[in-house]
């Protein structure tokens, strides 16, 4: 299914966008012979139960056509306000958010994402900015408390 997923990603990512949310996670798989499509979705202002509505209509039909299958179930969610970011490219979904990440040798530190790159993210912290590479990441969350002034 790892080839399904990358598929639907690429296809249903400028839908997404064009729809004026960003693609977070989109995962594929069959259940009991019936095909499962899991789309999380974000866009700053908040991601309410009429966007996932909206994204899902959208969504579902093109689906069933690349698929070709019209028992697909599809679910549309949030990333939520405590969300465990699963990928580095998910840092620069969330620039301007508030996150935790464990590092390695340091423990957990909290910032904003100012930026993000391939290989590493600039957080805006207390005591300033600092560019983590991701290698030294363990595990990372979002964390709206480090976006109170």
């Amino acid at each position: 299914m790892a080839d399904i997923t990358t598929a639907l990603q690429e296809d249903l990512g400028p839908i997404v966008e064009g729809a004026g949310y960003r693609l977070v996670e989109l995962h594929a798989g069959v259940v009991k012979g019936r095909t499962h499509v899991n789309v999380v979705v974000y866009r700053p202002d908040g991601v309410g139960i009429d966007d996932c509505a909206q994204i899902h209509r959208t969504l579902l039909p093109r689906i069933e056509l690349l698929l070709d299958d019209r028992d697909v179930a599809l679910q549309v969610s949030s990333p939520g306000i405590a969300r465990t970011l699963k990928q580095m490219s998910e840092f620069a979904v969330f620039r301007g958010r508030g996150v935790q990440v464990l590092l390695r040798d340091e423990g957990w530190i909290g910032g904003r994402v100012a930026s993000a790159t391939g290989t590493s993210v600039e957080l805006t912290t207390d005591e300033g900015a600092r560019t983590i590479a991701f290698v030294d990441i363990q595990k990372a969350r979002l964390d709206h408390t480090q976006e109170v002034s």
